[in-house]
């Protein structure tokens, strides 16, 4: 079962290069709003051991909502792109310097970016904090109501 669960874990995660964020996996994903619209995430899954100072930086620097507040797109510093070379860069303004995550070009990433422009544009980021899994179940799980602390920003697109 262990050995099933790493390898789905592997395929779950395009290769990333992370500037500026606390140590965490990427995971393209999405989640229904009320009303039954389907909202693309970018779930940044911290699993690794890492200050929790760090994370508080990081949330508060760039204006991460907690999880029972409302995140806008136009309230935060958070933009993404799809690059000239097809990846997908995420970025994080602040006063203080800047934050980014870039994903590789995969099929699923494709995918995902086709149903995030489908749906408007607006990419949800959230940030959860001391998981030790990365699986879409897991991931669920955090976020559904009673789950535990995650955190939240909207990132509006523009175009490369």
């Amino acid at each position: 079962m262990t050995e099933r669960r790493d390898k789905r874990s592997r395929m779950l995660v395009p290769s990333v290069s992370v500037n500026g964020i606390p140590a965490a996996a990427a995971v393209p994903t999405g989640a229904h709003e009320a009303g039954g619209r389907l909202q693309p995430a970018l779930a940044l899954v911290s699993t690794a051991q890492h200050s929790r100072d760090e994370v508080d930086t990081f949330l508060k620097r760039h204006h991460f909502a907690p999880r029972d507040e409302f995140a806008r797109a136009k309230d935060s510093q958070a933009r993404w792109t799809i690059e000239p070379d097809g990846r997908v860069t995420v970025t994080f303004l602040a006063d203080d310097g800047t934050a980014h995550i870039a994903l590789a070009p995969d099929e699923g990433v494709r995918q995902w970016v086709a149903l995030t422009l489908a749906s408007g544009g607006t990419l949800a980021v959230w940030f959860l904090p001391e998981m030790t899994s990365i699986l879409p179940e897991d991931i669920s799980r955090r976020i559904a109501p009673g789950g535990g602390e995650w955190w939240r920003l909207s990132a509006g697109f523009v175009p490369a």
